[in-house]
């Protein structure tokens, strides 16, 4: 994992991340990827995250779900720098390939918080630049695991943001009178 990333603090958490994962996981593991700014080259240690993907072989069962809940809540807890900026999922291989909105809710940590919930819109995206630029951590190649991403899934992936995000922000402008 030596050219993961040039930052040897970020691959330390990656390293505790990979090996804790795999300790749970066993043979549910497939493989450990980063997309955002770690893959696409522009990563800023000043405001970035550390945005993963952990995919599985199938649908994981609820033991295994809680044990990555404890796993994150000590990893939390450890003090560890970068360990606040992870942002990531755990998804079976046959989800991984297409967007499906309706698909099973799967585990999530953004901002400390591991929770479960179906993918949005924005993982049109997600999945483009994880397919095309993806950092492989441990684990086979993700291209092949993820179909291509076309220009009309990104529209549809874009109007389904302004959707989904936007809107309500919108019908409700309360947001922009925070600083009165």
């Amino acid at each position: 994992m030596s050219d993961v990333t040039p930052y040897p603090d970020v691959k330390f958490i990656l390293d505790e991340l990979l090996a804790a994962i795999q300790a749970i996981l066993g043979n549910y593991f497939v493989g450990l990827y980063l997309y955002g700014s770690l893959a696409s080259g522009d990563f800023d240690p000043q405001r970035s995250d550390i945005d993963f993907v952990v995919v599985t072989t199938t649908q994981l069962p609820a033991e295994l779900i809680s044990s990555l809940e404890e796993m994150h809540r000590q990893l939390a807890a450890s003090g560890l720098k970068w360990v606040a900026k992870l942002e990531g999922t755990y998804i079976p291989q046959n989800a991984l390939c297409r967007f499906d909105p309706a698909a099973a809710p799967c585990p999530c940590l953004n901002e400390g918080r591991f929770y479960l919930a179906r993918h949005e819109s924005d993982w049109i995206m997600q999945r483009s630049i994880l397919r095309e630029q993806g950092v492989i951590v441990a684990g086979p190649p993700v291209r092949p695991m993820i179909d291509p991403v076309q220009p009309d899934d990104i529209r549809q992936g874009v109007r389904g943001i302004l959707r989904e995000w936007w809107t309500p922000l919108l019908n409700d402008p309360a947001w922009t009178r925070s600083g009165e």
